[in-house]
C-alpha cells in the first residue's frame, strides 16, 4: 500500500497550543489507529481535509456487526477494505461476526474473508462469530500456512483438519468455545508452531477432543478453562510437555487426568480442579492406586513453582489424597494464595508442611462461606518456620473458627512480620480503627472491642510480629 504524502492539516488550535497529532507522519498515525475500533477511526475524517480519506489507508479493520443496522452494510465495509488491499499486506482483521438477522446466513463470506486475509499476509488475526448456528463457520485451511500470522483468536468457529500447517511466526493462539474437525486437528496444529509462546483455550463441552496434547518445546504460557456440563461426562485427558514453561492456569470442572512431562520450572501457577471428582466421590476414590498416582505425579509436575494460587476445592482433594500418599515437596513455592467455600481450615497445614520456603501466604473465603463442625487446627503442626507476611483477606467477625486461625499463625510462625487482618463493618467502631498496627507490647484499653483484646492476648512465637488490622 502506498501511504499518502504527508500534508500538513491546518491548524484550528490557539496559538500557544501545538497540534502534535496533525504533525505526525501518516505512518505513526497509522500505527495509533491501528489500535481503535474502525468505527471510531471513520470519525476522524471529519478533523481537517488531510484526515478526510487517512482512515482508508489504515492497514487493519476492528468491526463489529452490532455496529451496522443492516448486515449488509457490513459486508460491504468488509469487502470494500479488503479489496482496497489487493496487492499489499493486512496487519490487522478483527471481525465480530452474527448473522442471526439474516434471511439465509452465509458462512462461506467469512471463510472467504479469512482466506483472502491469509492471502493479504495478516498478522494478527481475531474472528469471533456470535451466530445461533456457531460452529457452522470452518476457518479457512489457507490460515494454517500463513507464514506472517502472528496471533490467532477464535471464537464460536470450528478448526479443519489441516493437510499441512506451516506458521513459522505464530506467538499466540486463543480457542474460544471452537470445534475442532476431528480429535487430532488441535493437536497438529499445535505441534506445527515452532515459535509458540502463549496458548489459551476455553474448551467447548462438546468438542470431542477426549485427549489433549499440548506439545511445544517454546510454549511459556497454557490456559485451560473448561466448565462441567450434566449432558455430557466424557472423561477428558490433558497431557503438556512444555519443558520451558513459566505460567500454567487450569481452571477446569471436568477433566479426569492431568499428566505433565518434563516438568517445567513454572514461576506461576493458578489451580482449580477436582479432576472430575464429585465432594461425594473423593473418599469412595481415594483409595484408587490409578487416581492416587495421577494426582501425585500432576503434584510433582508442578512442584517447582514459586508463586501459586490454589482452589480450595483443589486443597481439598489434596488433602484427601495427603492420607495415602506422600505429597511432593514444594522447596521453591515463595507466595500462595489459598480461596476458601467453607471454614475447613484443617487441610491448609497439611499443605504447609511440605511447603518450607514459602514467605507470603493469602488466605480467603467466599462471601457466604459455610461453617463446619470440624475441630480446626486439630493435632499440633511443623512450625511455618520460613513464614513472614500472613494476610487472611475475608473480613472476620471474631467467630471460634476464624480466631482459630489467626492464632495457628501467629503460635507457629517463628519469624513472621506481619499478620494483615480485616474486620467486619460490624467490629469496627469509626475511622480509627480503619488502619491499625498492633504490636507485643501494646496494651488493650477498655474501649477496644473483644476482638482487639483477643488479638492482643494471642501467643506469638515471632517477638518481632505486628498485627496490621485494617
Amino acid at each position: 500500500m502506498d501511504a499518502p504524502r504527508v500534508k500538513r492539516a491546518r491548524s484550528t488550535n490557539p496559538p500557544n497550543e501545538v497540534d502534535r497529532l496533525s504533525n505526525l507522519p501518516d505512518c505513526l498515525i497509522f500505527q495509533v489507529l491501528l489500535y481503535l475500533p474502525t468505527i471510531d477511526v471513520v470519525k476522524t475524517s471529519v478533523l481537517s481535509t488531510r484526515w478526510t480519506t487517512l482512515w482508508k489507508h489504515v492497514p487493519g479493520l476492528d468491526l463489529d456487526t452490532n455496529d451496522f443496522n443492516k448486515l449488509e452494510t457490513f459486508v460491504t465495509f468488509v469487502d470494500n477494505f479488503l479489496e482496497r488491499n489487493h496487492g499489499s499486506s493486512v496487519h490487522r482483521l478483527k471481525l465480530v461476526y452474527d448473522s442471526s438477522e439474516a434471511e439465509e446466513p452465509n458462512t462461506g463470506r467469512v471463510k472467504r474473508w479469512l482466506d483472502t486475509a491469509a492471502k493479504l499476509k495478516v498478522e494478527h488475526l481475531n474472528v469471533s462469530d456470535n451466530s445461533p448456528q456457531s460452529w457452522d463457520l470452518v476457518m479457512s485451511p489457507r490460515v494454517y500456512t500463513c507464514s506472517s500470522l502472528v496471533s490467532l483468536q477464535l471464537l464460536g468457529i470450528t478448526l479443519p483438519s489441516p493437510e499441512r500447517v506451516s506458521l513459522p511466526s505464530l506467538k499466540y493462539i486463543v480457542l474460544i468455545l471452537v470445534e475442532f474437525a476431528n480429535k487430532w486437528a488441535l493437536e497438529k496444529f499445535i505441534t506445527k508452531c515452532p515459535v509458540l509462546e502463549n496458548f489459551c483455550i476455553e474448551r467447548s463441552y462438546s468438542d470431542q477432543v477426549s485427549v489433549l496434547r499440548v506439545h511445544s518445546k517454546s510454549l511459556l504460557t497454557f490456559m485451560h478453562n473448561s466448565d462441567n456440563h450434566e449432558d455430557f461426562d466424557e472423561e477428558r485427558i490433558i497431557e503438556i510437555d512444555a519443558p520451558m514453561l513459566t505460567y500454567l492456569r487450569i481452571r477446569d470442572a471436568r477433566s479426569t487426568s492431568f499428566i505433565i512431562k518434563n516438568p517445567p520450572s513454572l514461576v506461576e501457577a493458578y489451580i482449580d480442579t477436582v479432576f472430575n471428582l464429585t465432594s461425594e466421590r473423593w473418599l469412595g476414590v481415594a483409595n484408587e492406586i490409578q487416581k492416587r498416582g495421577m494426582v501425585c505425579d500432576f503434584l510433582v509436575g508442578i512442584s517447582k513453582v514459586k508463586h501459586m494460587t490454589i482452589a480450595s476445592s483443589t486443597l481439598e482433594v489434596i488433602y484427601d489424597y495427603s492420607k495415602y500418599v506422600q505429597l511432593p515437596v514444594f522447596r521453591n513455592l515463595c507466595s500462595l494464595r489459598v480461596r476458601f467455600d467453607s471454614y475447613m481450615w484443617e487441610m491448609l497445614p497439611v499443605f504447609l508442611e511440605v511447603c518450607p520456603n514459602l514467605k507470603y501466604l493469602a488466605v480467603g473465603t467466599c462471601e457466604n462461606s459455610e461453617m463446619v463442625g470440624l475441630t480446626v487446627i486439630a493435632r499440633p503442626w511443623n512450625l511455618l518456620s520460613s513464614l513472614e507476611f500472613v494476610e487472611i483477606e475475608r473480613p472476620l467477625k471474631g467467630e471460634a473458627l476464624e480466631m482459630a486461625l489467626v492464632g495457628y499463625f501467629l503460635e507457629n510462625s517463628p519469624i513472621l512480620k506481619i499478620l494483615s487482618i480485616r474486620l467486619d463493618d460490624s467490629l469496627k467502631k469509626g475511622e480509627s480503627v480503619y488502619k491499625l498496627t498492633l504490636s507485643l507490647d501494646d496494651e488493650p484499653m477498655k474501649e477496644e472491642s473483644d476482638i482487639f483484646i483477643e488479638l492482643l492476648n494471642f501467643p506469638r512465637l515471632s517477638s518481632s510480629c505486628h498485627i496490621v488490622v485494617g
